[in-house]
Parts: C-alpha cells; sequence; structure tokens
C-alpha cells in the first residue's frame, strides 16, 4: 500500500486517514528515554534467548556529556532504500507484521543494505548477517519492558497524536544541538529503576514468552 501525496494547503485526505488508521507504526518520546538499554535486552532475548545488546535490533545512542539518550530501529519506510539496495531481493515487506523483513534463504551478506540505511538501523551479527526490526510479528516487546513508557506502538494516527501531545516530536535533535541539560540525580534515579525492572522481568521471564 502506498503512502498517497498530500494534498495541498496541508489538508489530509480521507484517504490518508484511511492509511493512517491501519498503518501500526513504533515510536517513541525522547524525552521520557533514560538510555537503560532494556529495550535491547528484551530484544535480544525475544529473538536469540540471550542476553546480548550486539544482537538486539534497536540500538540506544548515548550522549553522555549531555545526559542524552537516542534510541535508533527500523521505521519502516513506505520506500525502503534498503529493500531497494538489496541486489537479491531478500528484503520484502510483510503485511501481517507490518515491517520489512529480512529472507535469510535468499540473503548473500553483502551489506548493502545496512549502507543503504540512512538510520542505520541494520546492524550486522557475527556471522554477518543483517539484522532489523520486525517489530517482533506485530506485538513488539521492547514496549512491554520500557520502564517509563518511552517506546510506544499503535496506529499511526494515534501514535502522532501522543506525540504531538507530549510536545516531543523533535525533541531529541533540540537536546543535541543546544545541549539541554537535564538533572543528573533524575537520570541516576530512573536508570536504577530500569534495573529494578531487569530483574523483574528475569523473574517472570516465564510469563512474557520469551
Amino acid at each position: 500500500m502506498g503512502w498517497p501525496t498530500p494534498m495541498a494547503s496541508g489538508q489530509v485526505s480521507a484517504w490518508e486517514v484511511i492509511v493512517m488508521a491501519h498503518r501500526y507504526i513504533l515510536a517513541v518520546d525522547y524525552e521520557k528515554c533514560t538510555g537503560c538499554h532494556l529495550c535491547e535486552l528484551a530484544c535480544s532475548i525475544k529473538h536469540y534467548g540471550v542476553v546480548n545488546p550486539y544482537l538486539s535490533r534497536i540500538t540506544i545512542i548515548t550522549k553522555p556529556e549531555i545526559q542524552a539518550s537516542t534510541p535508533v530501529f527500523c521505521l519502516q519506510c513506505n520506500d525502503a532504500l534498503c529493500a531497494r539496495a538489496c541486489p537479491a531481493n531478500a528484503i520484502y515487506f510483510d503485511e501481517k507484521a507490518g515491517a520489512w523483513l529480512i529472507d535469510y534463504n535468499k540473503c548473500i551478506g553483502c551489506r548493502e543494505c545496512v549502507y543503504a540505511c540512512p538510520f542505520g538501523a541494520i546492524s550486522l551479527t557475527v556471522k554477518a548477517e543483517p539484522i532489523k526490526c520486525d517489530l517482533c510479528g506485530g506485538d513488539p516487546e521492547c514496549v512491554k519492558v520500557c520502564p517509563h513508557g518511552a517506546i510506544f506502538y499503535g496506529p499511526e494516527y494515534e501514535v502522532v497524536r501522543k506525540l504531538k501531545k507530549g510536545k516531543s516530536v523533535g525533541i531529541v535533535y533540540e537536546v543535541l544541538e543546544k545541549g539541554v541539560e537535564v538533572p543528573a540525580g533524575n537520570r541516576v534515579k530512573e536508570a536504577e529503576e530500569a534495573v529494578k525492572t531487569l530483574y523483574r522481568i528475569w523473574e517472570e521471564r516465564k510469563k512474557l514468552n520469551i
């Protein structure tokens, strides 16, 4: 399903409303992210059964000097450059999952998708296999474990409305550019809470089916 051309004067067409109502997206409220890395751990456990941030499909980039953290993950682009760049046509869009997936039976490990992604959302395993967010088949694990609700998933129109309501659209860029300081005490406290959450996850991992 292609993304329609916006109407003149900034109006939203009825077709755009229909698309936004059926398209589910993953988004982040950067203002709430504490850089605890729980999402990375949950992702690696979900997909590989081990705690290894290097196997996570979501990556936290932290700038400690200004205490800002940015989760990086596949945005499931409407016109995915990774799929365009793949010479083996190994990257395809799965309507059910609502995500671009990799067919490893076709993948030749050329890394073209890694170079093509403008967001750096595709990484490689030690076996040179590209990995990217697959939205966990439509039930993202990172959303479940984020202790502060910084990551959320839902219909595009609802997610966009939530971002606008929280005034968080573009907040990370403002923080990185202007160096807005955040009280260190709050970050430390939030990180400690995140660690406690991780322990609870391990204790109840059977309930999480991971």
